[in-house]
């Protein structure tokens, strides 16, 4: 069954609209026109009646039926009689003095009744000319009320395609990103509103699969990867059996070890960036993780140059995710080594127990941070500066990418040159405190 479109609702409902205004309008108009036409016949009766009285007071002698007098476009006709004799042309004056209007063969008149010292005046007025005015009148609002309609309509309909035309063309633009969009029968007739949803649809339920696909290839990858690293690691702890403590091969071999347990540690947080499982969650002393991701990347620091300087208390501890917090901490030490670097970093806790990360390089140019902030809101892309080599792109996305799953606050904040240089993070978990199991 095909539905009504929005653009045919939208039209009926305007001129529905008008009609009910012009119909208000039409019915006060009329009204008014009418009661003015009544207000006019009786001033017109009122003053017929003021002259006759006068003319009987005056002693005037007038026959029983005065003769009729044309006033106003009616016929003015007046009676006197005694009190006792019934009333002329039967049916038309009331029985007690006072006015009423009566309709006779399609005539309309004004009567009215009243004593006078001759008797009883009756007078009538023929109105039908001010009822066909009237009548006129109304049939002058309505072809005027019509010709209305019809405008009121056209304009509508030109008002309402312009107003769907970007939804029609919203729904055909996705429809095109979907590919191909829905079958015929499936597609919805009609209503835009309709389409622009059942397309909406379409592409969230793409995007759900691509990402449901993305997120089952990297579980499966991490599984196929874990087994290899264990060998090497298991091969790297046999070959330190077999060698000389201090000698430059055991330290060759326990860099292999470290970087081994940073890709597995890698394969076991890549998990953290499209999840939020509370289950990961555990208490998760700072210092030791910082220790922990500093250990991983301390030779290539010491060959930049980058000193750290950890000020975080001991006993320090967090409820949170151990490997989301490494792979935040990882990229920003790693951004540090790159771009700071000859440096030295010093971490610490502020009175917020926020974590801040405060180096002292050549910091990062207003305008790349300008960039840099827009980017991590998602309002830009640093395209163009990485290819210029300035870098701060992926590691520091990756990082946000985890807060914003965690519910963490990452900040940054930079002076570029001079003697206050550097750049500081700041990392706000909002989660409790715990204690570790002794």
């Amino acid at each position: 069954m095909r539905s009504s479109s929005l653009a045919r609702r939208v039209t009926w409902a305007v001129t529905g609209t008008a009609a009910v205004f012009l119909l208000v309008i039409s019915l006060l108009a009329y009204e008014t026109f009418a009661s003015m036409e009544d207000n006019l016949v009786d001033e017109v009766l009122s003053g017929q009646i003021a002259s006759l009285r006068d003319d009987l007071a005056a002693g005037m002698v007038m026959p029983v039926a005065l003769p009729p007098r044309w006033s106003e476009g009616g016929r003015v006709q007046a009676w006197v009689q005694s009190a006792d004799r019934p009333p002329p042309l039967e049916g038309m004056f009331a029985a007690a003095p006072g006015g009423r209007e009566i309709v006779q063969t399609g005539r309309t008149w004004h009567t009215w009744v009243e004593h006078i010292p001759q008797g009883l005046l009756y007078v009538r007025y023929d109105a039908t000319t001010h009822e066909d005015r009237v009548r006129f009148f109304g049939w002058i609002l309505v072809g005027g009320s019509m010709l209305a309609l019809v405008g009121a309509w056209l304009l509508a309909r030109r008002l309402a395609n312009r107003v769907v035309a970007p939804i029609r063309a919203v729904s055909d633009q996705l429809s095109a990103w979907e590919g191909g969009g829905a079958p015929p029968d499936e597609v919805p007739q009609g209503d835009e509103a309709l389409q622009l949803i059942e397309a909406f649809n379409r592409i969230q339920d793409r995007i759900d699969r691509s990402v449901a696909f993305e997120r089952q290839f990297a579980a499966n990858l991490g599984h196929e990867l874990r087994t290899p690293l264990a060998v090497l690691r298991s091969d790297c702890e046999m070959a330190l059996l077999a060698v000389d403590a201090g000698t430059p091969l055991e330290a060759r071999l326990k860099r292999m070890m470290i970087q081994v347990d940073a890709a597995a540690s890698s394969l076991a947080g890549a998990a953290a960036l499209n999840s939020a499982d509370p289950s990961r969650v555990r208490c998760v002393d700072l210092a030791r993780a910082l220790e922990q991701a500093w250990f991983a990347l301390e030779h290539m620091a010491r060959m930049r140059g980058l000193v750290l300087d950890s000020r975080i208390p001991p006993g320090q501890t967090r409820q949170l995710d151990p490997d989301a917090l490494l792979i935040v901490l990882r990229n920003l030490l790693r951004n540090a080594i790159e771009h700071a670097a000859p440096a030295t970093l010093r971490v610490s806790l502020d009175p917020q127990g926020t974590l801040v990360l405060r180096d002292d390089g050549p910091g990062i140019e207003p305008g790349h941070l300008a960039r840099l902030r827009e980017w991590r809101a998602g309002r830009a892309d640093l395209s163009a500066a990485q290819a210029a080599g300035t870098g701060h792109g992926l590691g520091l996305g990756i990082a946000q990418r985890v807060c914003e799953l965690r519910g963490w606050r990452l900040e940054i904040d930079s002076v570029h040159g001079g003697a206050e240089s550097g750049t500081c993070f700041r990392l706000d978990f909002h989660s409790v405190f715990c204690k570790l199991d002794s």
